[in-house]
């Protein structure tokens, strides 16, 4: 047992010894220092509902950090053919961070997880994401962090009420900056902090180093991140939704109502937002959003259009996508699709003046036996999370940035390289909760994803992924598979279509 001192009292952590392998950083086995459930801030319970997190209250003696904290609330999670993200059903009490280091001397890289889950579900206890392997095989310490979820986290606040939009977000910026604070206590750098997202914690981290408030990273990885914001128009619709499945009015006293309101009917009100307004808010309604108080502001536009102003420019960046993410969510419409309905949906995706025949030349000239349902899941690829990352690495490039680009090209059985299925490998944790399973791990899935965390910690450690820096010319892409090689402009082609 390892006792450090952080500002709200004195913490226990456990010692495990973890198994990485005989070629890792450190000798197999090695012992590792672990502290779970750490308060990061306040629980944004009774009147904090709906208000920026608050500092954690301290304790007094020693405090055990030897569970997780709860998650946030959430609902079951949607099902796939990837194990599930959802933890439900969660605490409000849910504002608590994990450390694992190997040791608490000493000045290492410090990776920050933020996970994913659609903004909606997920938490740092998950298996998938036991920063053990990780942290043991690299040399690094690695944290993983819960923040405010769904309505709780993401429901829009007009200026001058009592409440604050984007709570999910403020959480985040306080983990951030209560890592920096505290890295030195668990062995870290606060020099050399690199936030890692996925998905909706992808998406958060854009939000992060775009926003208004300069973040306290030097460095940042997105993994499959939307650089998509919820505009005030549709914040407005989804919170109206909101109330009135509450029978809450939806006015200057609606969060005094809705603080009354047990979080898990909160919660189960949802569901029918999702489906009144799924289509219209990208089906993300519980998203981060133009804040209406730009005084206080951590979200003032999108991800895209504040990194070409250069915000995030001092900020390293690694910023990719899995090559097929919306084979995990097949649309039933593309089933036996015919050409001429195809190129409609796909003149309709690409948006005013778009050719959809030209479109579908363009991926039928790659893989001629694609059917008609893969070309449109390619396209949907493309169009809402290949292109738009790219347009992040370009403008963040065009800004000064140090700026590398990749794309995760592993097979996993029957969805290729979905969506998530890069998650197992960045933290070892094939042997958890099926995930082995369903991405086919076997000995080229180890070594990719030793490959894989070795680039990440050594990005975090000096800048640099090892591969060369994007440029929006030659594009050269580290494509991690089984067979991991740099190839300049992927599908360029198709591409060029968005």
């Amino acid at each position: 047992m390892t006792v450090v001192e952080v500002a709200t009292g004195r913490l226990a952590g456990t010692t495990l010894r973890v198994p990485v392998g005989t070629d890792g950083a450190v000798p197999d086995g090695a012992p590792l220092e672990c502290f779970l459930g750490v308060p990061y801030a306040a629980a944004p319970v009774g009147d904090r509902r709906f208000r920026a997190p608050a500092p954690a209250p301290g304790w007094t003696g020693v405090r055990a950090a030897d569970r997780f904290g709860a998650p946030a609330p959430q609902a079951e999670g949607l099902v796939s053919r990837l194990p599930s993200f959802s933890v439900a059903p969660g605490d409000e009490d849910c504002l608590s961070l994990n450390v694992w280091t190997p040791a608490v001397t000493g000045r290492r890289p410090v990776l920050v997880w933020i996970h994913g889950g659609a903004f909606v579900g997920g938490g740092s206890s998950m298996a998938v994401f036991d920063g053990a392997r990780l942290a043991a095989e690299q040399d690094v310490v690695v944290v993983t962090v819960n923040y405010r979820l769904g309505a709780l986290g993401y429901l829009w606040a007009a200026a001058g009420e009592d409440a604050v939009a984007n709570c999910g977000l403020r959480d985040q910026t306080a983990a951030l900056a209560w890592v920096r604070d505290h890295a030195a206590t668990f062995g870290g750098d606060p020099d050399r902090i690199t936030v890692v997202g996925e998905s909706a914690g992808g998406g958060s981290v854009l939000h992060l180093v775009a926003g208004p408030v300069a973040p306290v990273v030097r460095r940042a990885v997105v993994q499959s991140g939307e650089p998509r914001v919820l505009d005030a128009e549709k914040a407005v619709q989804v919170r109206a939704a909101l109330c009135d499945e509450l029978g809450i009015a939806d006015g200057p006293g609606a969060f005094a109502a809705l603080r009354a309101v047990p979080a898990a009917t909160i919660v189960a009100a949802q569901g029918p937002v999702f489906v009144r307004l799924g289509i219209a808010t990208g089906l993300m309604p519980f998203h981060p959003v133009v804040d209406d108080d730009r005084a206080t502001a951590v979200v003032d536009g999108d991800p895209r259009t504040g990194v070409a102003a250069g915000r995030g420019a001092d900020v390293d960046l690694v910023i990719g996508t899995t090559r097929d993410e919306l084979r995990l969510f097949s649309d039933p419409r593309a089933a036996d699709i015919a050409d001429a309905d195809l190129e409609g949906m796909l003149a309709k995706l690409a948006g005013p003046g778009a050719d959809g025949a030209a479109i579908l030349a363009a991926y039928r000239a790659l893989d001629p036996s694609r059917s008609g349902a893969q070309v449109w899941e390619a396209a949907r690829t493309d169009a809402v999370l290949r292109v738009p990352a790219l347009r992040v690495a370009d403008a963040h490039t065009a800004a000064g940035g140090a700026t590398f680009v990749y794309r995760f090209d592993w097979e996993a059985p029957g969805i290729g390289a979905a969506h998530a299925v890069d998650v197992p490998f960045v933290f070892g944790t094939f042997d958890r909760d099926g995930w082995g399973t369903a991405v086919g791990a076997d000995d080229r899935a180890e070594a990719l994803g030793r490959r894989l965390r070795t680039a990440w910690a050594d990005f975090a450690r000096t800048g640099d992924p090892g591969w060369a820096r994007h440029d929006p010319v030659e594009r050269p892409t580290m494509c991690f598979g089984a067979e991991s090689i740099v190839v300049d402009d992927p599908d360029g082609a198709t591409r060029a279509c968005w």
